[in-house]
């Protein structure tokens, strides 16, 4: 037996949870005509948001890393030095291009330091490459920036310039308001702006502003829309992409910074053959003066002294001279670039300048290789700056790199300070003996000598820097830029990207649908109500018996004049769960309560006793509600003469007891309302009373006082043989339901059902189908759907 009950209770469940879902899709079916309005609300703002926001474009550009290794030592390499070389990583040249510095200088090169809008009533719209006016302004003069600055033609030569906005000047919020109307071409200003304009193009209608740019903020609202990555990690290529309103302006932007880009990796490489160029020019230009000097000296003498050529010997003394002058001058030379060089080891932002050691003829392999890595290192740093902390590995090893550089540079610096200044000593010596020698002829060809040394030794100095200034020209000419432009940003590759006209309605569609649905189930969630049977089964284990639908009839017991309506229906429903209620037992005083006032327990009342007459029984209705009576203006009766003045001993049975219009149904009204109900339901009398209706009527229905107001309800529930709770949907609290178990357990009540009232099915999806459906099949016959002509409640 245990067996097959838990058998049945398990089949129940399962088919009770399709059944809550068919309920919840009902409810929702019901309302259609939320969920339409709020579709066509949700695609038609999809749409205004479509139409009035303005478009966005991402476009794109491919760069291409070039992977340059370096061959040697030669003078092409050692000039080649650039930090943007192959094999600095991909992720160097994405900081690099990402970098501040670098998308600054764009906008400086581009000239974007003022913008033109057009308003619109979501978003106003760029207005680059169709500018309705031309700005001209000092870049020296103050005008504020990020103030929107309002133009309105009046008539063909005139315009009017407005402002009202507030804007921040030294920390402290300002609002500006003027206007002034002025000429095309006329100057304007004023302590905020100073500005001249001019027509462009003939404008569209519409109102047109401009602003002056903050470079500093534009350069990072770039920034944000900039995104540069590598293809993928085994090619040396990198894709850059914008994203903006305008395409035009997206394409300009980006070919710009490809361009900015190559000319600061061209700048690195270039950098040590500038120096070069400029340390050799700041030498040629004291040479070429002295060598003019003595040229001119040497020419002097000769003339005015009329010695035109040396002896045999004293040539060889001059040539040795020569010889000796022209080792000093290199040797000095190559130990002032020593000494410059160690006062650059220890300051990082000299070595840009640094010279190679090439340039002064040094042609030492070791010093020449360390020279070159320093720069490489130093190089290498700055690239890594841009787009990696100064903490970082790659950084911190660069770093112990160049400290053992600088060590053993400096080194081996002091040791060629050292050799340079003896062999300077040497060569001073050699000069003296030769100058000795020399002192043995006579003046004229001494001083003819000494001249021709300082002709012949400038004249190779500008010689040998000549040939080293055209190598470094040959250098800086001949460097390519180790990146190059695969694929420039077109309009060709461009993509929309925004609005997207399908994703919008698609979004507003769901979004419509999905307000409308959430607040049906939102409301569900908050509502504390008993909303159908499932739930009032949930809630309490007292037996439901029956479901009273909602009455659309005016009449207040319209189960009389519309006995084939569902309405009527649901309460024989309730008359015959009544009888199935106590079967096997004595069943003529039945007690209708409620918990709380307003679930429709006098309506129940009335109709279910209309309908117990109507299978031919004898029925009376006790108004036993005295507090707050209403039975009484279900049957049109004055409530004067009823309970209360039967049980104060005023009337007798007979007098109290009013037949009504329906053959068969008595009742008795509440009288006038006493100071102490309870007390005369307590008394004898009311005891005396129902044993006299017993006996005379087939069945008499006591309706009574809301439970939780008043204890009226328990003193008559004493005489009852059944007692019926109704609860009404939509307006019981789940709590008053949850209490009844407990009120009629401590009252001792016999026999204790529910009865859901006020079951709307126009209002609730489910039960439209499911009761409305079941009442009609059941008592008309499937597909009979017979109905009172006049009844309204034809759902």
């Amino acid at each position: 037996m245990d067996t097959n009950e838990e058998l049945l209770k398990l089949l129940l469940k399962k088919e009770e949870e399709p059944q809550n879902v068919k309920d919840f899709l009902y409810k929702l079916l019901f309302y259609w005509k939320w969920f339409v309005l709020a579709a066509v609300i949700g695609v038609g703002a999809a749409y205004l948001i479509t139409r009035y926001t303005p478009p966005t474009y991402r476009v794109s550009s491919v760069l291409l890393v070039k992977d340059e290794k370096s061959d040697g030592l030669s003078l092409e390499n050692i000039f080649s030095s650039s930090p943007l070389k192959g094999d600095v990583k991909i992720e160097n040249h994405i900081g690099i291009l990402t970098s501040f510095t670098l998308n600054y200088q764009v906008l400086e090169n581009l000239g974007w330091f003022v913008s033109w809008y057009k308003e619109m009533p979501l978003a106003d719209f760029t207005m680059y490459g169709k500018e309705p006016y031309r700005v001209t302004f000092d870049r020296e003069a103050f005008n504020l920036k990020g103030v929107p600055v309002h133009i309105s033609p009046v008539g063909t030569d005139r315009y009017k310039v407005e402002v009202d906005a507030k804007t921040e000047i030294l920390d402290i919020e300002t609002t500006i308001q003027f206007e002034k109307e002025l000429a095309f071409g006329e100057h304007f200003e004023n302590q905020y702006f100073s500005f001249t304009l001019q027509k462009a193009v003939t404008p569209s209608e519409g109102d047109y502003y401009f602003v002056f740019n903050d470079l500093d903020k534009m350069t990072l609202a770039k920034l944000e829309s900039l995104v540069i990555s590598s293809v993928n990690k085994n090619a040396d290529l990198i894709n850059m992409q914008f994203e903006g309103e305008n395409a035009a302006q997206q394409i300009t932007y980006l070919n710009e910074l490809s361009q900015v880009y190559i000319q600061y990796g061209l700048k690195q490489k270039n950098q040590i053959s500038e120096n070069t160029i400029a340390f050799i020019d700041l030498q040629l230009k004291d040479i070429v003066d002295t060598l003019k000097s003595t040229s001119n000296q040497f020419t002097a003498y000769r003339s005015d002294n009329k010695v035109f050529d040396l002896g045999t010997e004293a040539s060889l003394v001059a040539g040795k001279l020569s010889e000796l002058d022209s080792k000093r001058s290199i040797a000095k030379m190559q130990l002032e670039y020593y000494e410059n060089l160690r006062n650059y080891l220890g300051k990082e932002s000299d070595m840009k300048n640094m010279v190679f050691p090439s340039v002064v003829g040094i042609t030492d392999a070791g010093l020449n290789s360390m020279v070159v890595r320093l720069s490489e290192l130093n190089s290498k740093k700055e690239a890594l700056s841009y787009s990696v902390h100064t903490k970082n590995p790659s950084v911190q090893v660069i770093d112990r790199e160049l400290d053992y550089i600088r060590k053993s540079l400096d080194e081996n610096l002091n040791n060629l300070v050292f050799n340079t200044t003896n062999e300077l000593k040497s060569i001073d010596r050699d000069i003296a003996d030769v100058n000795r020698q020399l002192s043995a002829y006579p003046q004229t060809e001494q001083d003819l000598i000494n001249i021709k040394r300082m002709v012949d030794l400038n004249n190779e100095l500008y010689n040998f820097l000549l040939q080293r200034r055209a190598e470094a020209q040959i250098t800086k000419a001949s460097n390519i830029p180790d990146v190059d432009v695969l694929d420039p940003a077109r309009t060709a590759t461009m993509q929309q990207t925004g609005p997207r006209k399908s994703l919008n309605l698609m979004i507003g569609l769901i979004l419509g649908l999905a307000i409308p649905f959430l607040i049906i189930v939102l409301r569900d969630f908050l509502d504390e109500t008993v909303l159908d049977r499932e739930q009032l089964q949930k809630i309490t284990d007292v037996p439901l018996i029956g479901d009273i639908m909602h009455s659309n009839f005016s009449s207040p017991i319209p189960v009389i004049n519309h006995p084939r309506s569902v309405l009527a229906e649901s309460f024989r429903e309730l008359r015959t769960s009544l009888e199935y209620l106590s079967f096997d037992q004595e069943n003529k005083v039945v007690s209708i309560h409620s918990m709380i006032p307003g679930e429709g327990k006098s309506f129940v009342s009335a109709n279910l006793a209309a309908m117990v007459t109507m299978n031919n029984l004898k029925v009376v209705i006790i108004g036993a509600d005295m507090r707050k009576p209403t039975l009484h203006n279900y049957f049109n009766m004055n409530k004067e003469v009823g309970l209360s003045t039967y049980l104060i001993g005023r009337h007798s049975v007979d007098e109290v007891i009013k037949p009504s219009e329906l053959k068969g149904l008595d009742v008795i009204t509440a009288g006038v309302v006493p100071p102490n109900p309870v007390e005369l339901l307590n008394s004898p009398a009311f005891d005396k009373l129902i044993a006299e209706l017993r006996k005379r009527y087939d069945m008499v229905i006591i309706d009574n006082s809301p439970m939780t107001l008043v204890t009226d309800g328990a003193v008559t529930s004493r005489f009852s043989d059944s007692n019926i709770f109704v609860t009404r949907q939509k307006y019981s609290p789940r709590k008053m339901v949850e209490m009844i178990k407990q009120v009629s357990t401590k009252n001792k009540m016999k026999k204790v059902g529910l009865v859901l009232n006020d079951i709307n099915p126009k209002k609730y999806g489910s039960y439209a189908y499911r009761y409305g459906g079941y009442y009609r099949k059941a008592y008309y016959g499937k597909g009979a759907g017979y109905f009172d002509e006049n009844s309204k409640d034809k759902a």
